[in-house]
């Protein structure tokens, strides 16, 4: 293997990844899409609730203590809600140990709480600093089924990725460091395209080459040069790169990602 790898640049990766669309765009699709989506929903979500305390209710419940507290303020969360009601933070103050406590207390009861109003006296119980507001359950809302949306998508989608990644990597590997030979073309056959703008539109060229121990090899290469129809017929020789590791492993050096990256690559 080359010491010195040959510098391939962004755009020969994006070549490499269109020449086959359809995995790559069903693995990103179904793969990083709803990942990204899942992160941002988990970040809104997380903030939503930031906003009370953390509380073991059923134990303050049972074991809590009994006393008053006077509310600081009420306020309606209007930018979401839970089967058409919006939850309502409930602030309020109390003395513990000769000391004010700041609380608050997000609920789901419109009707429970619509009397309420600020300044009110109102029984809560609390259990070693925290409280609840007596009789009204909090709304805590969970954002762990939220991990089960990906995985179906995953499913689908990281079979594509792996096998873009692999094909990527395989190829990239030839691009840096594969020694460069002659291939004697068997045929070739055009290939078509993906979707509206038929990206991976290309040429597919089986060739045929020789090992070292003079065995031949053929080799599979997909190459978005359509010149080489006009200027290539079979049993013409075109530039491959061949694996130092394996020589089983080749592809077409495209002569227009070579001439990018200066290569300098003969062609003639």
């Amino acid at each position: 293997m080359n010491n010195l790898p040959r510098k391939v640049k962004f755009t020969t990766i994006l070549n490499i990844l269109k020449k086959r669309p359809i995995p790559m765009f069903f693995g990103f699709l179904f793969t990083l899409i709803p990942l990204f989506i899942f992160s941002v929903l988990t970040i809104v979500f997380l903030s939503i609730g930031n906003d009370t305390p953390e509380i073991d209710f059923d134990l303050i419940k049972s074991k809590g203590k009994i006393t008053n507290a006077k509310i600081t303020d009420i306020e309606t969360q209007y930018n979401y809600s839970h089967n058409g009601v919006h939850p309502t933070i409930i602030s309020y103050n109390y003395l513990e140990k000769g000391k004010e406590v700041n609380s608050k207390y997000k609920v789901l009861e419109e009707n429970k709480i619509a009397e309420l109003k600020i300044g009110d006296n109102i029984e809560i119980k609390t259990f070693n600093g925290n409280s609840i507001i007596k009789d009204l359950k909090p709304y805590d809302f969970s954002i762990w089924f939220f991990l089960f949306i990906p995985i179906p998508f995953l499913i689908i989608g990281l079979p594509f990725l792996i096998y873009s990644i692999f094909n990527l990597k395989k190829e990239l590997n030839l691009y840096k460091f594969g020694k460069v030979e002659k291939g004697k073309i068997i045929s070739m056959m055009p290939k078509s395209g993906f979707g509206l703008f038929n990206i991976g539109q290309g040429i597919i060229v089986h060739y045929e080459n020789e090992m070292k121990n003079g065995k031949k090899v053929i080799g599979e290469s997909i190459t978005s040069d359509f010149s080489i129809m006009s200027d290539k017929k079979k049993g013409d020789f075109i530039p491959i790169f061949v694996s130092s590791e394996n020589e089983k492993k080749s592809c077409i050096i495209p002569k227009l990602q070579s001439l990018k990256n200066n290569w300098n690559i003969e062609f003639e």
